[in-house]
């Protein structure tokens, strides 16, 4: 399905955030944020990350992800300000997707990212219409993890040597909310 078929990608706003879709303009911010020695550490960006990596991101892997019913999106205060980061719901298989996110340095620790979890997870659940959404996170990544608990993710086990990180296979924790549990805050 082409981005004309299944139409623009929405914006969502949750309590702290807004996700909209990412933007040419952005970046900058996205090559500034990727240098981040924790973005690179805990997740798939490549290193070095360079402008072109950033360009390619918003420009075209974006509006990939959108086109096969995934959606990655950048997010933001609700007053304005700078970039808080990304979430990504990656093309769902069999009414299941995967969230990934990550925190620019300087706006972590504020509730942003999980305000941004719970949003997309519940428009997953609500509009895209899976079942489950999932996360697999390195269990030595508890900032991570706590984003994931406070959106109202459930640990389900470690799955050992299931994912493959810069060439190594590592650890992951996996999470999930399912459309029938509780919803945070309800």
């Amino acid at each position: 399905m082409t981005t004309t078929e299944r139409g623009r990608q929405p914006t969502l706003t949750g309590r702290r955030v807004r996700l909209r879709p990412w933007r040419p303009d952005d970046a900058a911010a996205v090559l500034e944020a990727c240098q981040d020695p924790e973005i690179q550490r805990w997740t798939q960006v490549p290193v070095p990350y360079t402008k072109e990596h950033a360009e390619g991101f918003v420009a075209g892997i974006a509006p990939q992800i959108w086109d096969e019913g995934g959606a990655l999106f950048a997010v933001e205060p609700l007053g304005g300000a700078a970039l808080v980061g990304s979430m990504g719901l990656f093309p769902p298989q069999d009414g299941v997707g995967e969230a990934g996110y990550w925190t620019a340095p300087g706006r972590r620790g504020r509730g942003c990212t999980a305000d941004a979890l719970r949003v997309l997870t519940d428009w997953a659940l609500d509009v895209v219409g899976v079942h489950r959404v999932e996360l697999l996170v390195d269990p030595a990544n508890t900032g991570s993890r706590r984003v994931a608990e406070r959106a109202g993710f459930l640990a389900e086990g470690t799955i050992r040597q299931r994912f493959l990180h810069r060439g190594q296979p590592s650890d992951v924790v996996l999470y999930a909310r399912l459309a029938t549990d509780l919803r945070p805050g309800a």
